[in-house]
C-alpha cells in the first residue's frame, strides 16, 4: 500500500491554500468523490495501493477494526482538547461514552424541538413572505441549539452566555453557536485548513474551553457527579462543540439535496398538507416518513464524505477484491463512505433516491454517515430526530427556494455552510 506523507505544516503558503482549497472543493461538489469512489470500487487493488477503502465491506471491516485502524487520526483536529471522537478504546473512552450517554439521556427531542421548530416557523411565516431570511441563522441554528441545550442540565444558561452572562442574551448565545461552529470546522478542515484558519478555530477553542472552566462547578453539581474538574470540563467541552454544529450542517445538507429535487420537495409539501397542522407534528406515519427521507438525502450529501484512519501498527485489510492491501505501522488509511453508500454489492439499485429502500441485513450501512460499529455516533437517533422534525417545519411552510436572486444564496467558510439564504417562491 502506498500510504500518503503529505504534511500540511511543511507546504509553502500558496501550495497550502490551493490544497486546501481543492479540498474543501470536493466536500461542496460530492459527485466528483461518488465518480472517484466509483472507480476505486470498480479496481479495489488501486485503492489498496492508495491506502483507500471504498467498497461497502471494506469499509466495514475497517470501521470494526479500531486498534488497528485507530480513531487518533483526528486527535490533530481536535483544537479543543482530547474527546472521544480521538480515543482509543480503553478506560477513559469507556468512562465518557457512559457519561455521553447519560446526558443524552435526559434530551426530550420531541418536546422541545417541536416546541422551537413551530416558534420559528410562526416567525418565518410573518417575516419570511418580506425578505430572504438565513436558513441557518433563523431557523436551524437555535432549533438544535434547543434540542440539545438540556444536556448541561441547570447549567445550561450559563454555559450559553458564560459564567457572568444575561442567560436571556440572544447576542451571547450567538456567540457561543458560532464559536463552537468554528471549533467543529476545524474536524473537518483540521490540518489542511490555511494558517489564519487554524489561528481562528484555536482562539475559539481556548475560549470555549475558559467557558466551560468558568462555570465547570454549574455542570458538575447540575450533572450530579464526582468526576475530576478535568474530566467534566473535558466532556463539557466535546459535547458543546460536537453535538451542536455537526448536526446544523448535517441539516443544512439536507435541505440543499431536497431543493434539488423539486419532486421529491413537492411530494412530501403535498403529504404535509394532508395530514395538516397541528397534526403534521406528531402524526407518526408522516414523521416516519420525513425521517426516512432525511436519512436517504443525508446518504446522497454527507458531511464526513471522508475520514481518515492512523495504522498504529503493521497490518493489511481487505479491499474487497482478491487480494488484502499491506498497512505498514506509521501510515493513514482514507475511508470513503461516500463509495460505500453507494456501493451497488450492498445497497440495492444504490444511484436511485429511494428513502422507502428494503436494506435487509445492510439496514447498519444506512447509518454510515454516523460510523459504524463500536464506535458509531452516540447521538445518531438524536440528531436524525432533531433534523426530522426542522424538516417538518420547512415543509408546512410555502414553498421555500435558494434566494440566489439576492446574489450567492449559499456561503461557504472553507467546507461547511455559513449561510443559505432563502425566500419564499
Amino acid at each position: 500500500m502506498k500510504v500518503s506523507t503529505g504534511r500540511p505544516d511543511e507546504m509553502a503558503p500558496g501550495l497550502r491554500s490551493l490544497s486546501y482549497g481543492i479540498f474543501c472543493w470536493l466536500n461542496r461538489n460530492i459527485i466528483v468523490l461518488r465518480g472517484f469512489g466509483a472507480v476505486l470500487r470498480r479496481w479495489p487493488f488501486v485503492g489498496g495501493w492508495l491506502g483507500m477503502a471504498a467498497r461497502a465491506s471494506a469499509v466495514k471491516q475497517v470501521l470494526l477494526r479500531p486498534r488497528s485502524f485507530s480513531n487518533t487520526s483526528h486527535q490533530a483536529n481536535l483544537v479543543a482538547g482530547d474527546y472521544l471522537i480521538g480515543m482509543d478504546t480503553g478506560p477513559t473512552y469507556d468512562h465518557d461514552r457512559a457519561l455521553v450517554h447519560a446526558r443524552l439521556d435526559c434530551l426530550n427531542v420531541e418536546v422541545d424541538a417541536n416546541r422551537e421548530a413551530q416558534d420559528r416557523v410562526a416567525k418565518l411565516r410573518l417575516t419570511g413572505a418580506k425578505s430572504a431570511f438565513d436558513l441557518i441563522e433563523n431557523y436551524l441554528m437555535w432549533i438544535v441549539f434547543r434540542a440539545i441545550e438540556p444536556v448541561f442540565g441547570a447549567a445550561a444558561g450559563k454555559v450559553s452566555v458564560g459564567a457572568q452572562g444575561n442567560v436571556a442574551d440572544l447576542g451571547l448565545q450567538r456567540q457561543y453557536l458560532l464559536e463552537i461552529r468554528y471549533v467543529a470546522g476545524q474536524l473537518l478542515a483540521g490540518s489542511a485548513s490555511t494558517l489564519d484558519i487554524q489561528r481562528r478555530a484555536e482562539l475559539c477553542a481556548a475560549s470555549l474551553r475558559a467557558r466551560m472552566q468558568g462555570v465547570s462547578g454549574d455542570i458538575q453539581k447540575s450533572w450530579n457527579v464526582s468526576d475530576p474538574p478535568e474530566d467534566i470540563e473535558r466532556n463539557a467541552v466535546g459535547l458543546a462543540w460536537i453535538s451542536h454544529p455537526v448536526t446544523v450542517q448535517s441539516a443544512a445538507l439536507v435541505v440543499q439535496e431536497l431543493l434539488s429535487r423539486p419532486n421529491v420537495y413537492q411530494a412530501l409539501r403535498l403529504k404535509a398538507a394532508e395530514v395538516g397542522e397541528p397534526a403534521v407534528w406528531s402524526d407518526v406515519d408522516f414523521r416516519k416518513s420525513v425521517r426516512d427521507h432525511v436519512l436517504e438525502l443525508m446518504r446522497f450529501r454527507p458531511i464526513f464524505p471522508l475520514l481518515a484512519r492512523d495504522v498504529p501498527r503493521d497490518t493489511e485489510f481487505e479491499t474487497g477484491g482478491r487480494g488484502n492491501a499491506q498497512c505498514p505501522a506509521g501510515g493513514k488509511l482514507t475511508i470513503l463512505s461516500i463509495a460505500a453508500l453507494f456501493d451497488p454489492r450492498a445497497v440495492p439499485d444504490s444511484g436511485k433516491f429511494c428513502p422507502h429502500r428494503n436494506w435487509g441485513h445492510e439496514v447498519d450501512l444506512r447509518y454510515l454517515m454516523f460510523g459504524y460499529g463500536t464506535r458509531q455516533c452516540p447521538a445518531k437517533d438524536y440528531a436524525v430526530e432533531i433534523m426530522t422534525i426542522a424538516l417538518i417545519g420547512l415543509l408546512v411552510l410555502p414553498e421555500l427556494r435558494l434566494a440566489s436572486d439576492d446574489g450567492k444564496a449559499i456561503t461557504y467558510d472553507g467546507p461547511l455552510m455559513s449561510r443559505m439564504q432563502m425566500r419564499f417562491a
